[in-house]
């Protein structure tokens, strides 16, 4: 039996390289997932995975600072899918969160576009483990915590990989509220999926004041009083259990509102009085220019989070 193990990052491969999963195949090959297809820009209308490198590789080359490694650890590792009937069973070690989450259906939309045959796509998605009372990720395991994990591991039907392709498409396109009306489907086992899309919606900026989930999260802890920026982003990294970014995206966007919201002191990021204005809800800030799936906000943009409607709308 061929088998193929995608996993979600470095920090699961080094323990499931000290697991005993490795063994329980004739011939296993591993496949690790190293971009974050949450973070920048996405296209569904490319005509090729190729053409989609090429846009996340320019965006990479602004943010990354070793872009020049992205064919080896992207791209190349990538090519183990080109022909899934080479595997019997294909697995996906991917979590709930919104970084996991759309890692996943990315990777399962075009599996979905590919011949399958009797290929069995698996995944192994958790959001908890026992003995972890703040589990955040498989990263968190060691190699024997992980070996039960694979014994949970539940194949995927055709809907499932349907589904995940609706998904990935209403994603990256440049229609937002496409990804609102599907909110209501049937997700079928991709069971941590919707949650994530509404944390995806939740970036987009609230109604009251413009700011999103994760400004108002920064926020309500530069409320305790100034400190300093590594200390901000731990604190966020601490709480934050559903986004699963990384330390480079939080700090990004505590740039990104540098002035606005807050400045740099000698104490540390501390919130300006405009910042304590807009908390108060005495005024309101325009929204931040970045990516959010396919769609590219502006300051202008006419797309919000109703939390009363708990919906996204369109002004």
């Amino acid at each position: 039996m061929k088998v193929l193990h995608i996993l979600n990052g470095d920090a699961t491969a080094e323990a499931f390289t000290k697991s005993n999963i490795l063994g329980n195949a004739d011939q296993t090959d591993l496949m690790v997932w190293r971009e974050a297809m949450s973070e920048g820009p996405v296209n569904a209308d490319v005509q090729s995975v190729y053409e989609l490198w090429r846009i996340r590789k320019a965006w990479h080359n602004v943010t990354d600072d070793e872009p020049s490694d992205y064919d080896q650890r992207v791209v190349q590792a990538f090519e183990k899918l080109a022909v899934p009937t080479d595997y019997d069973e294909i697995y996906l070690w991917f979590e709930h969160d919104l970084f996991c989450q759309i890692n996943l259906v990315f990777l399962l939309a075009q599996l979905v576009q590919r011949p399958l045959g009797t290929t069995k796509i698996k995944q192994v998605s958790v959001d908890s483990f026992p003995g972890e009372p703040f589990f955040k990720g498989m990263g968190q395991l060691n190699g024997a915590q992980l070996a039960t994990l694979f014994l949970q591991a539940e194949a995927l039907t055709r809907h499932d990989l349907e589904v995940a392709g609706a998904v990935w498409n209403a994603y990256a396109s440049p229609e937002p509220l496409a990804l609102q009306q599907l909110l209501g489907a049937d997700f079928g086992r991709l069971r941590f999926l919707r949650n994530a899309l509404i944390l995806h919606l939740q970036r987009f900026p609230f109604t009251e004041n413009n700011l999103n989930l994760i400004e108002h999260m920064l926020t309500a802890t530069l409320m305790e009083g100034p400190m300093p920026e590594a200390s901000l982003i731990g604190r966020f990294l601490q709480q934050d259990r559903d986004y699963g970014i990384t330390d480079l995206s939080v700090g990004e966007t505590i740039r990104q509102l540098n002035g606005k919201l807050w400045e740099y002191t000698e104490a540390g990021v501390s919130l300006t009085e405009a910042g304590a204005d807009v908390i108060a809800g005495r005024r309101v800030l325009n929204p931040v220019e970045r990516w959010l799936g396919g769609y590219y906000q502006t300051p202008d943009s006419p797309y919000r989070w109703d939390r009363e409607l708990e919906k996204l709308i369109e002004l």
